[in-house]
């Protein structure tokens, strides 16, 4: 195993994170929390092996701590605690079982040795899993982590939990198997066992650090916010158009210009929104979601025109092997009965076999492409769309389609916040006039506004 271990060259040892798991007075500590607990009923002889067992990794645990530190490589330390005094926040399964660690509490506190460093990511968790009920995957998207070494406690229980989710979230894994206890040796060399079937590789303390002693020390200033943030700040106000007399937009004067994006077939995805009966065709018009209103006025005929570009920008994608997925607004169950209360108060009540789900005839879907039902607004909003997008690779979206109640407003916020670069194609959208102008005008930040012109000559 020593020798198969590495984290990889040359940005390997910045993209790993050692994940220390609930080692803090409430799970690894005789006299509070769980261990108080056994002592007041009578049965902490039962835990006396477990706790043998916390006594040996600790200093474990304080070793591997010390070593990513020196290499400054990324601790994050995991605990069971409520962000709350009070513990109002705590969740339901942790409540049953008394499993309460209110935020300032003893409890909550992490065991001596293994207090976090100063900067050092402190995540809290009222539940056993952590990437259920935290931002966690966000955190170490944002970081560019890519390789977790889980080490802690309980083996079968919240460690556990930790590796299930992230070897499904795509992440590499590695469990420290002589830096992880659990409530008997036996059942830890069985979870540890259990996890070697996850996709997870299993290690030893010691191999650890041999290929920590070997791998290059990470450089702080080139992982700071801080320092890669400089490039992008103004020297001057940005005023590209600025007029006599003219009103200039307060944030547009300090944030600069949209960074320039290029595209890469491999890692680009078309997403046509909403281009389907429902919002396109005047059969199927729902009062909620178009109504009586000058500012909709020839929209059904601007959806016809918007349509003939979708087609455009879907063919010109296909041909350069761009992903395609369709989003559509439909309910999974009969009657739509799944769909947001948002849009069931508009009278949109319609499920996938419904006629006004059918994507229109002009950008019918073709087999290979992927067609995902949404509940409300937002693409992203319950449907697993950003997993979908991340186990693809994918970096950078083409956006076109219909927008009703703020549909491509919301998505394209959605998809700036989770971090993903975005060409709006205007000519494509169709929405209330208003908006549609607004369209026009997004080029900002990590948002690029673009023709299907210029996209075809892009990808040329």
């Amino acid at each position: 195993m020593a020798r198969r271990l590495s984290f990889g060259e040359p940005n390997g040892a910045a993209e790993v994170a050692l994940m220390v798991v609930d080692m803090q007075y409430f799970d690894a500590h005789r006299d509070w929390g769980e261990g108080k607990t056994a002592k007041d009923l009578g049965v902490h002889e039962y835990f006396n092996e477990y706790f043998e067992q916390i006594d040996e990794i600790t200093p474990v645990i304080a070793g591997l701590i010390d070593s990513f530190r020196r290499k400054s490589m990324e601790v994050i330390h995991i605990r069971v605690a409520e962000l709350t005094e009070d513990s109002r926040d705590v969740g339901y399964k942790q409540l049953v079982r008394g499993l309460v660690v209110p935020s300032v509490s003893k409890e909550a506190e992490f065991l001596p040795t293994l207090e976090p460093a100063a900067n050092e990511i402190v995540i809290s968790k009222s539940s056993s899993g952590v990437f259920a009920v935290t931002s966690l995957d966000r955190i170490l998207r944002n970081l560019g982590i890519k390789t977790l070494v889980f080490v802690g406690t309980s083996t079968g229980g919240c460690v556990q939990s930790g590796i299930f989710d992230a070897t499904d979230l795509g992440y590499r894994v590695i469990v420290v198997e002589d830096a992880c206890a659990d409530s008997t040796r036996a059942s830890h060399r069985d979870c540890v066992a259990k996890a070697a079937m996850q996709m997870t590789e299993v290690v030893t303390s010691s191999e650890l650090h041999d290929v920590l002693r070997t791998c290059p020390d990470v450089d702080p200033l080139k992982r700071s916010g801080v320092e890669r943030g400089r490039a992008y700040q103004l020297a001057q106000p940005y005023l590209p158009n600025q007029q006599d007399g003219a009103k200039i937009e307060p944030y547009s004067a300090i944030f600069g210009p949209a960074v320039r994006l290029t595209l890469e077939p491999p890692t680009s995805a078309l997403v046509l929104v909403d281009a389907q009966r429902l919002t396109c065709d005047p059969a199927h018009r729902v009062a909620g979601l178009v109504p009586d209103d000058p500012n909709f006025d020839g929209y059904y005929e601007r959806a016809e025109r918007a349509l003939d570009k979708m087609a455009q920008l879907l063919a010109l994608c296909r041909q350069h092997n761009i992903a395609v997925l369709h989003v559509r607004t439909a309910g999974n169950m009969s009657g739509g009965r799944d769909l947001s209360p948002k849009r069931r108060s508009q009278g949109v009540r319609i499920s996938v076999d419904d006629p006004s789900a059918a994507i229109m005839p002009q950008v019918l879907p073709q087999p290979g492409e992927a067609v995902i039902n949404k509940p409300s607004s937002s693409i992203f909003n319950g449907t697993g769309l950003d997993r979908l997008l991340v186990n693809m690779a994918v970096k950078t979206l083409i956006v076109a389609g219909a927008s009703l109640d703020g549909t491509l407003e919301s998505s394209l916020r959605g998809a700036g916040d989770r971090d993903y670069a975005v060409i709006l194609v205007p000519e494509g959208c169709v929405a209330a006039a208003s908006v549609e102008q607004q369209f026009v005008d997004a080029e900002r930040g990590i948002t690029n506004v673009r023709t299907v012109r210029e996209l075809e000559e892009m990808l040329r």
